[in-house]
Formats: structure tokens, C-alpha cells, sequence
């Protein structure tokens, strides 16, 4: 919300009328800035978007920013989305309002949040319809719009089917290949590792899980990582994931009676397509790529702040290639073994 920045202003504004007319209002003029943040899914039951405002406050604004009229505007704004297929206006969408209520304490409100929602479905892209939303808000004083592409279609898959994790491959680059998503500006790519661990002979197993973050890739990225049949690869090194694991399991792992299962398809890759106005607020927010930290944070909202885009995951259940799960197992202070048979359901590829 940009709260140390906006009273900054108000520092400034304070010293600039400290030497004038002790009856200057200094709110009276201010015209609250709408703050927008909205990701649209075309794979997603229901597309949320965030509509709040900024404000000046006298005093601690921390505290005023933990009362929800400070931030919301009041009642319910007309927000619509205004669908186009290849650039032809195809309908509008009404949104209409829930409250969720579990946002954690924090500098803002809580628990209590009030979102613009809808359950339409969107798109989805196709090879021969591309989509474009445009969130159309009607506020107070004026009305805001703002544009984005429709990220992803059913071609966005994998096509590696396995990730090879072999020590042979230690020390080099190894490629997972996929399809990319319509529309798509970068990616960001994460694995889980799940097996089933029993603790002694006579407990239950549970499943447990290590994360590993592979990365964000962008276009610019895959422009060099471009395969015949079209298809996007990025690379990964087959050490990290025994360094991850390693981690994960602790150096006490050695403990009688300690067995951890591996099934069939232990490793899920997620992949999120990311449309271009949601890379390109990121890029000129993160302070590493500011030339000037001084200068106002970048928006792609025109008479706001925040960002509106789109974006897709897709999700596909992997097995370990080569000598990955044999080697696993040659590692008595794991106490890894092999259980036959998948023993989570596999989802479809896209989600």
C-alpha cells in the first residue's frame, strides 16, 4: 500500500507549511490513489481481484491502516470484466463481492478482506482464439481501465515425463522439456519430492515432502532453449537435488526402525506461465533492478497503483529417471526403499 512513501510526502508537505497559515487543511485536497490486484486463471473456478485505495492519515498510520474503511471504498464499486476473442468484444462480466476471512494479522486489516469475484469460466486460449480481459472499474470520481492477455492454453504440458537425477550426471546441465503457454512472458518452475516415511514397525507412514524452487525463466531465456517441435526446455543440475535432500533430511537421519517409501511417481513439477504485465511489475519493483530507488514505484494501472495480468500452472506427476532411485536406496542413512505401484493419484497436466 505504500504506506512509508506516502508519509514521506506528508513529512515534506508538514515542513513546506510549518512556516504558513496555521489553518491550511492538509487532507483537503487529497485525491485517494485506487490500488488493483488481479491475476485472472483461465483454469480457475473463480478469478478474484483486490480493489482497495491509499490514504494519508494524521497521526500513527499503522494504526488507522488496521480500519478497513481507511482502505476500502464503501459499499460495492461497479467492476467488470469485458471479455475479447481476436480482438472483438465478445460480453461483459459482472463481478460481484465476498469477504474472506482468514487474512493474517499484520500492518492492514484482518481477518476480514471484501474481493471483487466471478465464477464465469474464461477462454481458454485456443490455436485459433486468443482471449484479452479488460477490468473495468467504476469508482467515485472517474473510472478506471486496465487490459491483459489471457496466459495458457491445453498445449501448455510437459513432455518430459522423468527427471534423471543419476550421479553420473554430477557437474552438468541436465534439460526437462514442456510446451509453453499462450501469451506466456516468463516462468516459474518448483519440484516436490514426496515419499512415505514410518518412523518404527508399528506407526503409520505419513507422506512427507521436500521443495526445491528451480527457478524463473523468461522468454529471452528460452529464445537459446527452443526445441524442432516447439517445445521449451530449462536446465537443472542433478547434485542440487541431493544437496536439497540432504538438508531436508538432516544429518541424524540414521534411526532404527526409520524406513521412507518411494512410489512410482514421488517427484510433481509445477510449472506458472506468467503473463507480460505481471513480469514486467515484478522486474521494475524489485529494488536489484531500480536504477533510482527514489523514483515512484512502476504501475501498469493508469490512475493507480498495483498490477492486473494473468497467469497459469500446470502440474504433472514425474517418475526418477535412470539409476536416481537405486542410488537413493544404496544410502544407508536414509533408509530409503522402493514401493511398487503409485500410491498417490496422478492429476491431469493442467490445473
Amino acid at each position: 500500500m505504500k504506506l512509508p512513501r506516502l508519509l514521506s510526502a506528508l513529512s515534506l508537505l508538514l515542513i513546506c507549511f510549518s512556516s504558513c497559515k496555521q489553518d491550511v487543511d492538509l487532507y483537503a485536497d487529497y485525491r485517494k490513489v485506487p490500488i488493483i490486484y488481479g491475476l485472472l486463471d483461465a483454469n480457475a473456478d473463480t478469478n478474484f481481484v483486490k480493489i482497495t485505495r491509499a490514504f494519508y492519515a494524521p497521526g500513527d498510520a499503522t494504526q488507522v491502516a488496521m480500519n478497513p474503511d481507511s482502505s476500502n471504498y464503501p459499499g460495492r464499486l461497479d467492476v467488470r470484466l469485458v471479455e475479447y476473442c481476436n480482438g472483438e468484444e465478445i460480453r461483459e462480466i459482472i463481478l460481484d463481492t465476498i469477504t474472506r476471512s482468514n487474512k493474517q494479522p499484520g500492518v492492514f486489516y484482518a481477518p476480514r478482506q471484501k474481493l471483487y469475484y466471478t465464477t464465469e469460466k474464461l477462454g481458454p486460449n485456443t490455436k485459433n482464439r486468443t482471449y484479452r480481459y479488460m477490468l473495468s472499474v467504476a469508482l467515485p470520481d472517474s473510472t478506471l481501465h486496465v487490459k491483459a492477455d489471457l496466459v495458457g492454453s491445453r498445449s501448455f504440458k510437459a513432455k518430459s515425463l522423468a527427471v534423471n537425477f543419476s550421479k553420473d550426471y554430477f557437474g552438468t546441465n541436465r534439460p526437462y522439456y514442456f510446451f509453453p503457454a499462450t501469451n506466456a512472458a516468463y516462468y516459474e518452475v518448483s519440484l516436490a519430492f514426496t515419499y512415505k516415511e514410518r518412523r518404527t514397525p508399528e506407526s503409520d507412514s505419513v507422506p512427507r515432502t521436500m521443495y526445491w524452487k528451480m527457478g524463473t525463466f523468461d522468454t529471452y531465456y528460452f529464445a537459446n532453449h527452443v526445441s524442432d517441435d516447439g517445445s521449451f526446455d530449462f536446465t537443472y543440475r542433478p547434485e542440487h537435488f541431493y544437496n536439497l535432500l540432504r538438508e531436508h533430511l538432516g544429518d541424524d537421519t540414521l534411526t532404527d526402525g526409520v524406513v521412507r517409501f518411494i512410489g512410482d511417481y514421488p517427484i510433481e513439477i509445477v510449472i506458472t506461465a506468467c503473463g507480460k504485465n505481471l513480469r514486467q511489475y515484478i522486474y521494475f519493483n524489485d529494488p536489484a533492478n531500480s536504477i533510482d530507488p527514489g523514483d515512484p514505484e512502476f504501475s501498469l494501472i493508469n490512475g493507480g497503483l498495483g498490477v492486473f495480468s494473468s497467469r497459469m500452472t500446470m502440474r504433472r506427476k514425474l517418475r526418477l529417471g535412470g539409476t536416481t532411485v537405486p542410488e537413493l536406496m544404496e544410502n544407508k542413512y536414509w533408509g530409503f526403499m522402493f514401493m511398487g505401484g503409485d500410491w498417490k493419484s496422478e492429476p491431469d497436466e493442467t490445473e
